[in-house]
């Protein structure tokens, strides 16, 4: 483009630059670049980003300050909240191999939504990551992992972590290990999932500390350690993670490297419950419900057997419609059984479908219903009957 030329989005104090006689000297590069330098310090970013911009556009300049300037410029225009001009100028930079400008890229294109924009995202990134960020390598690695701008590749992800993992990061060791445990990426190895999760937990990595725990616990990829199972878990615990509290209150419970102590265990529950551990809230209900560790009491198993319910524990469900209706713990409350009954109903994997289908029926046909909804309940104990529940083929011969 001719030094004459002029872009009208610029202000007057450019263009008369640019509009200067040709017979007069132009501005050196230096000045261009310290004029830049000015505007930034004053944080007219914006400016700035104009300066860059006419030396690229009006000027002829060596190919290593070109590929800087287009950098600067996209800073420039970064800084001025002009995102788009600012990719524009750091993808050109970047094609022509400048790193600070291919991991700009990267980032700004990893805040997308769109698909091709990951695509881009991934392409860029995976190029710096090759240079040695262990950090790009481990988000390499995730992008991989979980199909971001890419499709869903295990071994191009192991083979990021694996780059990454020299630098001892705990979040890649963990990362690394579970591959390995699921066979993700490479053949299921217990060994190396172990070696690698060991790493993560001594850098306090709490889920990795619970994997390690189970590992001992049940012997996968080391030595069966009921001792070294219940010290991780405690670790684990003591970092924050919940899965690891419930499994602390099972240990106690059966007497799992520690002399069995269900009162103990019971009071792990509760905690673990209290913090949205559906398991730990069913095992609370049974162990109220069948005096574990406590006294008998059918009002706060029910409580927990719900709270385990609302978490969607299938077994809950079940639970809480029997004691509605036969009114243990609480009055008797179809309504209520009903209520819970149908979502066993509802649920395919729920082991005792074919009970709650029995009690769903019964209520149906007992209650002062339409016909429309007797039959309904006739038609449940039938299925419950199918399934081979005892009841409901007693009822199907001696009252329907």
């Amino acid at each position: 483009m001719e030094s004459g030329m002029v872009r009208e989005d610029q202000p007057e104090g450019v263009q008369e630059e640019v509009l200067q006689d040709r017979s007069q000297p132009q501005m050196s590069v230096d000045e261009v670049y310290a004029l830049a330098r000015h505007c930034r310090e004053e944080r007219d970013y914006q400016m700035e980003a104009y300066w860059y911009e006419m030396l690229l556009m009006y000027r002829d300049v060596e190919k290593e300050l070109l590929v800087k300037t287009q950098y600067y410029c996209g800073e420039a225009y970064f800084d001025a909240g002009n995102e788009k001009e600012a990719l524009h100028w750091f993808e050109k930079a970047a094609r022509q191999g400048h790193k600070k400008a291919k991991l700009r890229c990267g980032r700004m294109f990893s805040q997308s939504k769109d698909d091709r924009d990951q695509e881009k995202a991934l392409y860029w990134l995976e190029q710096v990551a090759e240079e040695g960020n262990p950090e790009l390598q481990h988000l390499c690695g995730d992008m991989n992992c979980q199909g971001r701008g890419t499709k869903i590749n295990y071994a191009r992800a192991l083979y990021w972590y694996e780059k990454a993992s020299p630098w001892g990061n705990s979040s890649t060791n963990f990362a690394r290990g579970m591959m390995y445990y699921l066979g993700e990426g490479a053949a299921k190895d217990y060994d190396k999932a172990f070696d690698c999760l060991k790493k993560a937990a001594g850098g306090k990595h709490a889920e990795a500390q619970y994997r390690c725990g189970w590992m001992y616990q049940h012997g996968e990829g080391t030595r069966k350690n009921l001792k070294k199972a219940l010290l991780n878990y405690e670790e684990a615990v003591e970092n924050g993670h919940v899965g690891a509290l419930y499994q602390l209150g099972n240990m106690y419970y059966h007497g799992e490297g520690v002399k069995k102590d269900r009162k103990r265990a019971l009071s792990i529950f509760k905690e673990a419950g209290n913090k949205g551990e559906t398991g730990a809230q069913l095992r609370c209900g049974w162990m109220y419900y069948r005096g574990e560790g406590t006294k008998k009491d059918r009002q706060k198993a029910l409580h927990w057997f719900e709270k385990a319910g609302q978490g969607g524990c299938t077994e809950a469900w079940l639970l809480c419609g029997k004691m509605y209706y036969k009114g243990v713990g609480t009055e008797k409350d179809c309504a209520q059984a009903l209520f819970w009954c149908d979502k066993a109903v509802q649920a395919a994997d729920c082991p005792e479908n074919a009970e709650a289908k029995y009690i769903c029926g019964t209520i149906y046909v007992a209650g002062e219903n339409s016909e429309e909804d007797r039959e309904k309940g006739r038609g449940l104990i039938r299925e419950a009957a199918e399934q081979g529940y005892r009841p409901a083929r007693f009822a199907l011969r001696f009252r329907f």
